[in-house]
């Protein structure tokens, strides 16, 4: 389903890197783009924090028929599309004032050092915690 297969022949590698290139622009990705640090005692600065947070691949569970939204208190069930760009919206063309559960996802990442005498933990995008079921 997911999947397409094609063979060019006779063909400007020019022309091949094209329609690659026009291709792989068309697939609608998520990925992190803001991030709000409370407290950071790592050795890593928040920049680089944030760019390596924007870097992990976020998939995004498609479940026919309906999605989950968390509005203020209530979680709401909606009907959807089988298209994650009738999901999703992108920040500017949402019509909320700042972010809302139509434009962005919310993670996130608590982990605590269990000790000054330990050494380091690593620290994986298993322990990021999403706030929408699904994503």
């Amino acid at each position: 389903d997911n999947e397409a297969q094609f063979e060019l022949r006779n063909s400007d590698t020019s022309v091949a890197n094209a329609l690659r290139r026009v291709m792989i622009s068309e697939v609608v990705t998520m990925a992190i783009d803001l991030v709000t640090f409370e407290e950071n005692s790592s050795v890593l600065n928040d920049e680089i924090i944030a760019h390596r947070l924007g870097l992990i691949p976020l998939k995004y569970s498609y479940r026919p028929g309906e999605t989950s939204l968390l509005e203020g208190n209530d979680l709401k069930i909606y009907p959807i599309d089988t298209d994650i760009r009738r999901r999703f919206r992108f920040t500017r063309d949402c019509d909320c004032d700042t972010h809302c559960a139509w434009c962005s996802v919310e993670f996130k990442l608590d982990i605590s050092h269990p000790g000054e005498d330990e050494d380091n933990i690593t620290v994986t995008t298993n322990d990021l915690i999403s706030g929408d079921p699904d994503v």
